[in-house]
Parts: structure tokens; C-alpha cells; sequence
């Protein structure tokens, strides 16, 4: 059976169970699963995350997720798992009738939804991949719900096709910094690579956890599935990017620049040869992973990537709004 980001097995809702299982149960990125929902990229959490399985006739596991908690001021909130964009829900799919596939998926949402309905959390604030476009059972269950979105690329065209396909602007960039001689280098240095990305997480504010952090950039288990950007002007690191992928899709993560010597071509110029490794290794989707910033969502625009939409599902007690503004 193939492990892809849909379940389509026939049982019916009321068979359906969530429980707690252990990170070596999810399936592996060599399985084809979502990088976001398996054991490699769990890993990188070091037992801050937490795993459940869902599961059908004779108690058979059929989904698995990801979902991270954490305590402030005795406050509960659950989150997706920072730096995801998405909880990893994964499954085996058999049935390809599109009845019993709907139908399937209807039961697990609503059982996902009730599961999430019961939890003791001040805040939950969680989103769904582009994969699931039945939000109702969150609705229905008293879920806000909201749309988001991501530019995804579709990397079976030909690098010409692709350039052709972004804006005047982006193709001005990347020429830009191809003839003011930027060159986009692969970085294996942690700390030269940080250096970077603080400029701009500094600047900015954005509240991240370092632990955390660490661990995705010194992550033995995602080795094989992580590039770190740099691209540097006259010997100076300028921006710097991080991508990470499984076997169908490259995400780009986050990035950064040095604003005293930011060029216009810096940042487009790692996204282009990122979209070029990834073509080459032979993922067949480049995702943005979407912005609500409106000058990041024009930048990723430009790409000429189509648009898509993923759902984020949120419930807050009365103190969940207090929960919100902790949340790191």
C-alpha cells in the first residue's frame, strides 16, 4: 500500500479512534509521506511533540498527526509544530472511488474535530495541509475556520518555462544578481547560517524557539533532506534561505538578509536555484508555504506559482486570548 497525505479506506465514522502512540510508529520520509508527519521530522522536537494514530476496523492504524503543546503561565495552548505548516496527517490509501473517499474523509475530520473539541486547551490554533479541502466537520463542531494560502510551483516544466512564468520584477531580480556577480552558495556552516537569519528575525521581532531551531539546522536525520542558502556579494553573506523536502515536495522554510548590504536580487536568486535543486532531485512541487505579511505574499507571488488554499482551525477560552499572545 502507498502511503500518501489522504486516507481513503472505507470504515465508517463511528469506528474511527484517536490515541496517543509513539514517534518510531510514524511512517518515514522514505515511506512518501509528508516530510511534517513523519518520524524524521518529529525528531527534531526531542520529545516536545506529541504523536497520535487513528485508527479503524481491528483496532488497524490507518492516519497519524502531529500536535505541539506547551504551558505558559498555566495557560494550555496546542499549536501546529513550529515550523510546519501543517499537523502531518497522513495515511494508506486504497479505495479510489470518489464516494467512499469523501465520505472517509468526512468521518475522520469530524473525529479529528471532536478528538480536538475534548482537549483542555486555552488556545488550539492548528492548520491542515493543502490535501484536505473538507473543513465542515470543524465548522460544524465549533471550530472558527479560516482560509490561508501558499503559491505552489509546478516543477515538471522546463527551467525556461518556469522563469517565462514569473513576473517582469522577479526575473529583474534574479538577472540583477547574476550580472552584479551574486553567487548562491550551499551552506554547511550552522553558525555562518544563523548569523543571517537572526538580522532578520531580530529586526523583525518574530518570536521563535531556539531549542528548537537548533535542532532543525543540526538534524542527523534530516541531513539528507535540508539545504542551507547562502548567497554572497563580494565575499559578504548577504541573505541566506533553508529548504527542507520529502519525495514530491521542496519547502521553503524561512530566510533572512543583512539590510546594510540587501540587494534586490539576494533572496530571489536562492528561491530560483532552491526551485532549480529541488526540479533536479526530482520533487515535482515548489511551496512557498505561504504568507500573511502582504510584502512577503507579493514577493512569493511573483514566482508565478499557483495559488492554493489550506485551512487553519482555531477555538480559545476565555483566556485563550491571553494564551495567543504567549505563544512563541
Amino acid at each position: 500500500m502507498l502511503l500518501v497525505d489522504s486516507l481513503t479506506r472505507s470504515n465508517q465514522p463511528k469506528l474511527m479512534e484517536i490515541h496517543p502512540t509513539s514517534l518510531e510508529m510514524l511512517p518515514s520520509i522514505h515511506d512518501g509521506a509528508t516530510l511534517f508527519g513523519t518520524m524524521e521530522w518529529a525528531g527534531i522536537y526531542e520529545g516536545r511533540v506529541e504523536a497520535f494514530k487513528i485508527t479503524g476496523k481491528a483496532d488497524l492504524t490507518i492516519g497519524t498527526f502531529l500536535l505541539f503543546r506547551k504551558s505558559k503561565m498555566g495557560l494550555r495552548y496546542c499549536i501546529t509544530p513550529p515550523f510546519a505548516p501543517h499537523i502531518g496527517l497522513v495515511g494508506y490509501s486504497e479505495s479510489q472511488k470518489v464516494e467512499s473517499q469523501q465520505s472517509f474523509w468526512k468521518g475522520l475530520h469530524q473525529t479529528l474535530a471532536e478528538f480536538l473539541r475534548k482537549q483542555n486547551d486555552a488556545l488550539l490554533d492548528i492548520c491542515l495541509s493543502t490535501s484536505h479541502t473538507d473543513s465542515q466537520p470543524y465548522t460544524w463542531t465549533g471550530f472558527q475556520v479560516k482560509p490561508r494560502h501558499t503559491y505552489l510551483i509546478d516543477l515538471s516544466k522546463s527551467q525556461d518555462e518556469l522563469m517565462s512564468s514569473m513576473s517582469p520584477e522577479r526575473r529583474k531580480n534574479i538577472r540583477k544578481g547574476k550580472d552584479d556577480g551574486l553567487r548562491v552558495e550551499v551552506c554547511a556552516d550552522k553558525e555562518r547560517f544563523r548569523k543571517i537569519l537572526l538580522l532578520t528575525i531580530e529586526r523583525q521581532g518574530i518570536r521563535l524557539d531556539n531549542e528548537i531551531m537548533n535542532a532543525l539546522l543540526n538534524s542527523q536525520l534530516l541531513i539528507d533532506h535540508r539545504t542551507m542558502y547562502i548567497c554572497v556579494k563580494e565575499g559578504e553573506d548577504i541573505a541566506g534561505g533553508i529548504v527542507v523536502w520529502d519525495q514530491k515536495r521542496s519547502y521553503y522554510l524561512m530566510g533572512g538578509y543583512d539590510p546594510e548590504i540587501a540587494h534586490e536580487g539576494g533572496g530571489a536568486s536562492i528561491l530560483w536555484q532552491a526551485m532549480l535543486d529541488a526540479k533536479e532531485r526530482g520533487n515535482t512541487i515548489f511551496d512557498f508555504e505561504g504568507s500573511m505579511i502582504p510584502e512577503i505574499e507579493r514577493f512569493f507571488r511573483g514566482f508565478g506559482g499557483k495559488i492554493h488554499t489550506f485551512f487553519s482551525i482555531e477555538k480559545k477560552s476565555w483566556l485563550g486570548h491571553l494564551a495567543k499572545l504567549l505563544k512563541s
